[in-house]
């Protein structure tokens, strides 16, 4: 999850546990104004859970957890101590499991540590070079091979799925793949002008045409991806 997104749904669970706690802290005076901060703790709690599972294929999960936090959909019958509490502590789970990457799918897991991976040999072939060598340019292929399929990904997740691949049934490569994702103007401009500078790095080192860029274009180029992909995708 990029680190803004992140950033904000630890704060929603910071402060739905706050909420929920407060609940139970003045819960014998079941007044009319404690109904309703309980109502609408349903609805914050329902939409970070739906937030957390969107296009998820674990969808009975989140119905479930759903069910648990707001099960009559209108919550007074709901509204007893021990249902906050049991309510406060599926939320206090599934924030555990959120800090600690249980959300994630395995695949999804895979897919990041198989790219971290790559990037890291990506760093070692550019560090074990020898300046005025063309020892860089592994380094620019991998690299790019790694971005390439991060947004190939990220394009069939979108909803609906951006096409991945050609009419005759090839994989779009690197540059097709951002055109794609700029007609449905996913980022901003200056992320698109740096997939382009990246993509055209990438072609040239592939088709050997390396007086097109330098060293430090791909030192820039694997700084930039490393923090494209920890941020944004």
């Amino acid at each position: 999850m990029p680190a803004e997104e992140d950033r904000k749904v630890r704060a929603q669970f910071n402060e739905l546990i706050d909420e929920a706690e407060k609940l139970l802290k003045f819960f014998d005076e079941q007044s009319e104004d404690q109904y309703r901060i309980h109502e609408a703790w349903c609805v914050k709690a329902s939409g970070l859970v739906l937030l957390l599972y969107d296009k998820s294929d674990e969808a009975e999960k989140y119905q479930a957890i759903l069910e648990r936090i707001w099960p009559f959909g209108y919550s007074f019958v709901g509204f007893t101590r021990e249902a906050v509490l049991a309510k406060l502590s599926t939320l206090s789970g599934l924030k555990h499991n959120y800090d600690n990457g249980y959300l994630d799918s395995l695949h999804d897991r895979a897919v990041a540590n198989i790219s971290a991976d790559y990037m890291e040999q990506a760093e070692a072939l550019l560090g074990e070079g020898i300046q005025g060598q063309y020892d860089h340019v592994p380094a620019a292929v991998l690299c790019g091979a790694v971005l390439e399929n991060r947004l190939r990904q990220f394009c069939e997740q979108q909803e609906p799925p951006i096409e991945t691949r050609k009419q005759n049934g090839d994989p779009k490569t690197l540059g097709p793949l951002i055109g794609e994702l700029e007609r449905r103007k996913l980022f901003d401009r200056l992320i698109f002008k740096n997939l382009k500078a990246w993509a055209d790095i990438r072609n040239s080192a592939a088709h050997g045409k390396f007086d097109e860029f330098a060293r430090h274009d791909v030192e820039m180029m694997l700084s930039g991806v490393q923090h494209f992909l920890s941020t944004r995708l």
